[in-house]
């Protein structure tokens, strides 16, 4: 299970499911002789299923010590660091976490930067906006200003709109968050087989002595 996040994978123009995590993470089952699929879904929908269907794994996901428990972290896959976004015109100026606590700010429902903001006390429904993608976030920032304010993005996804969609010129990083500069992993479902994880493990281990 996968989710569109570029640029570590996304599907193309042609439908294609590309990018730097999907390179690795193919390269590795290709190695381990394992029958699979890949399926790309919204990141709830594909958390979920990783989380509850035995014979299951997911990329490219962040560790966190609600997740920690529920997956075996299987290999890495890159690092990525995540900031607030606004709207240049909006002049929005922050110099730590809790200033963003006053503004409205729209997330994707159970990734790894929600799951961080409701722990550092951000509310649902108040200045937490779950959305389901960020296709439209652009917009959403533009037309809806009354209900959402700012938007938690990884940089390396920013970057990528940046080169593909005009309208994110209309956007700027206005805090890094340091703490959340993490690890993205394959991680798979506790109850896939042992043999097949061991198979994995050895074939990331095999491609990375070979780099």
């Amino acid at each position: 299970m996968t989710e569109n996040f570029p640029k570590f994978q996304y599907l193309n123009g042609e439908g294609e499911l590309v990018g730097t995590a999907v390179d690795k993470v193919k390269a590795v089952l290709d190695k381990s002789e394992i029958n699979y699929r890949i399926s790309v879904e919204s990141w709830t929908t594909a958390y979920n299923t990783a989380a509850r269907d035995d014979n299951t794994c997911i990329f490219s996901m962040a560790k966190n010590e609600i997740r920690g428990e529920k997956f075996n972290w299987i290999f890495p896959i890159s690092k990525f660091t995540t900031s607030f976004y606004a709207l240049k015109s909006s002049q929005i100026s922050l110099e730590a976490i809790e200033d963003t606590k006053q503004y409205k700010v729209a997330v994707i429902k159970d990734n790894y930067s929600h799951q961080f903001l409701v722990k550092n006390g951000f509310i649902e429904g108040y200045n937490l906006v779950l959305i389901n993608s960020f296709d439209r976030v652009f917009e959403l920032l533009a037309t809806r200003r009354k209900f959402v304010d700012l938007v938690i993005l990884s940089d390396n996804q920013f970057e990528f709109k940046r080169q593909h969609e005009p309208l994110s010129e209309l956007l700027e990083p206005v805090l890094t968050l340091q703490n959340l500069n993490t690890e993205l992993y394959f991680a798979c479902n506790k109850k896939l087989s042992p043999r097949v994880t061991k198979k994995i493990i050895s074939s990331y281990e095999q491609l990375k002595v070979g780099q």
